[in-house]
């Protein structure tokens, strides 16, 4: 799975293709171990429709979370910082700076998000403010050639790559503050981003500890699905993974994905699987026209060769008739 090589310069922005649906994203999260205290922070520059996805979701103890969801104004592609997020490169592929300061909705629970001009409209709005540092734990890795995802050029990316990190700093809610010391992943991809060309894709993510974890992705676009990759973390040494079968389990309606196995097939020919538990769960979703693609955002703990990890773990689908397109499948 060798490929085209990431090069320090790919920290920075790049020139925007003609295409409307040009995106640049940039992704950072983090799970605090089972205090059900977590972050998901995107900010996606879709400067040929004039505007910059900004999500900033705060998963809280007891189910509820704090959400700030933005398509603010942009004239260029130049930085990643809009609607009081951004993010800044310290050391390129090395370190990364991420900041907010601003406002965010919150919820009682979030799964209110399922309807959220409800959601937006009944709960309070307080004071959210971040400082993070994420320091990458390995080098960072592509996915599918070594920079895009493969099957996904035309629809999700053709510059991709992301890895596991230690994050360090603050998050302060309405005048409380809490310290941040844990483990997450960050990403960043370029190329065309189109919410709705999947049928569906799961995007798995586990850290047990610095030294261990994975990253599994799996996706269907029009009736061709992907055979998966990722990587695995053991003991410090990564693998890339070339083969990734995910089943789940769902409640009732609206279907969130409640626990999962996931079995990845590694370069060497071992298979790593784990198995997981939904314990908090965001749902997001995206709109064109009539149509939806849901992303339920949801904290997973997995048991991983015995030791126990935690990730945020990202359910696409197309909505049909109030059913997740990949349900049957994965």
């Amino acid at each position: 799975m060798a490929g085209a090589p990431i090069l320090p310069d790919d920290e920075f922005m790049h020139e925007p293709t003609d295409d409307p649906q040009f995106n640049e994203s940039a992704y950072y999260n983090l799970v605090d171990a089972d205090s059900g205290f977590a972050l998901l922070i995107r900010l996606g520059n879709r400067v040929n429709e004039g505007h910059a996805e900004v999500t900033v979701l705060v998963y809280l103890p007891g189910g509820g979370a704090v959400i700030r969801f933005d398509r603010a104004p942009i004239a260029s592609n130049e930085a990643f910082d809009a609607a009081g997020l951004r993010f800044r490169v310290l050391d390129p592929l090395q370190a990364m700076a991420v900041t907010f300061s601003g406002t965010g909705h919150q919820l009682t629970n979030g799964t209110d998000l399922a309807d959220p001009k409800r959601a937006f409209s009944t709960s309070p709005v307080v004071p959210l403010q971040l400082e993070l540092r994420y320091d990458n734990l390995i080098p960072v890795y592509g996915l599918g050639d070594g920079s895009g995802i493969a099957g996904g050029e035309d629809a999700i990316a053709t510059g991709h790559y992301q890895g596991p990190c230690r994050v360090s700093g603050w998050v302060e809610i309405d005048g409380v503050r809490r310290a941040v010391d844990g483990l997450g992943y960050r990403d960043h991809s370029w190329g065309p981003r189109r919410w709705l060309g999947p049928s569906y894709w799961r995007w798995l993510s586990c850290l047990a500890d610095d030294k261990n974890g994975f990253v599994a992705w799996s996706q269907k676009i029009g009736n061709t699905r992907s055979p998966g990759n990722g990587m695995v973390l053991r003991d410090g040494v990564r693998e890339l993974v070339t083969a990734v079968d995910v089943v789940s389990e769902y409640g009732p309606p609206p279907h969130y994905p409640t626990t999962m196995r996931v079995r990845m097939q590694t370069e060497s020919g071992d298979e790593v699987s784990a198995r997981g538990e939904v314990f908090h769960t965001v749902p997001l979703r995206h709109r064109r026209g009539g149509d939806i693609a849901r992303l339920a955002e949801v904290l997973v703990r997995f048991d991983l060769a015995g030791a126990t990890g935690y990730g945020v773990c990202e359910y696409h689908d197309l909505m049909r008739d109030g059913v997740p397109a990949g349900m049957a499948e994965a």
